[in-house]
């Protein structure tokens, strides 16, 4: 089943010769650790770009967004069994 959720999250993230290693968000404070990013897009309307990551936690797929001009991260939906 997918949910879609368009909430602004917290992410921890590390940079790291031009790679990104997305290790857990929070969302309605629960903590969300990642165990894999599966798959990742970007995604342009016009001049603004946006930055689209599958992760996993072993258990659920979760799709979450990043938006460089302001820095924001979002939880867009969230792929249950």
């Amino acid at each position: 089943m997918i949910t879609e959720i368009k909430e602004r999250i917290g992410v921890n993230v590390f940079f790291s010769d031009r790679k990104i290693k997305i290790l857990w968000f929070i969302w309605r404070g629960k903590k969300y650790f990642v165990k894999k990013i599966t798959f990742f897009w970007k995604i342009s309307d016009g001049e603004k770009k946006k930055y689209c990551f599958a992760l996993s936690n072993g258990i659920d797929i979760f799709e979450i967004s990043f938006t460089p001009e302001n820095l924001v991260w979002y939880l867009e939906k969230i792929h249950t069994q």
